[in-house]
């Protein structure tokens, strides 16, 4: 039972960790869609539109790592949804490098698709994940927390 404790503990610091960089990942939406709809001008849209793939594409890693240690239910196949979402980020990447505002576009887009995405997961799986914690690291006698 030790040892159980020990990996869910490392897994819930990585989850707080993800659920971090989405927050964060948030905030920067909101920035770049406030420059595109204040009219801030080209250099800051794009300023914030690179700010915000480089904290997509370290968050993707980070959880393709995390999914990697865990196996977690899943609709769809993870890998080919991360390679799908990679290659499109890595494009827009492509775009800003060449100071293309229509890449900020495209990224605001993924964004809002990707953010309304894991708000919908995080409804459904989170208060799963905060019982198991709660369970793994409470566990009592009567605690109503099975021990398998």
């Amino acid at each position: 039972m030790r040892r159980r404790k020990s990996k869910f503990g490392r897994s819930s610091g990585e989850a707080e960790m993800l659920e971090r960089e989405r927050f964060g990942i948030e905030r920067l939406y909101i920035e770049l869609d406030d420059a595109i709809l204040h009219g801030e001008g080209s250099a800051r849209i794009l300023h914030a539109a690179q700010k915000l793939v480089e904290s997509l594409l370290v968050h993707f890693t980070h959880e393709e790592q995390f999914r990697r240690q865990f196996s977690f239910p899943v609709l769809d196949d993870p890998r080919a949804v991360w390679k799908k979402n990679m290659t499109e980020l890595l494009q827009i990447e492509a775009g800003l490098t060449q100071k293309e505002v229509y890449a900020a576009l495209r990224l605001r887009s993924f964004c809002r698709g990707w953010i309304h995405m894991q708000r919908m997961w995080t409804s459904i799986f989170q208060p799963t994940l905060i019982s198991e914690n709660v369970c793994a690291e409470e566990r009592a006698p009567g605690s109503g927390c099975s021990s398998s």
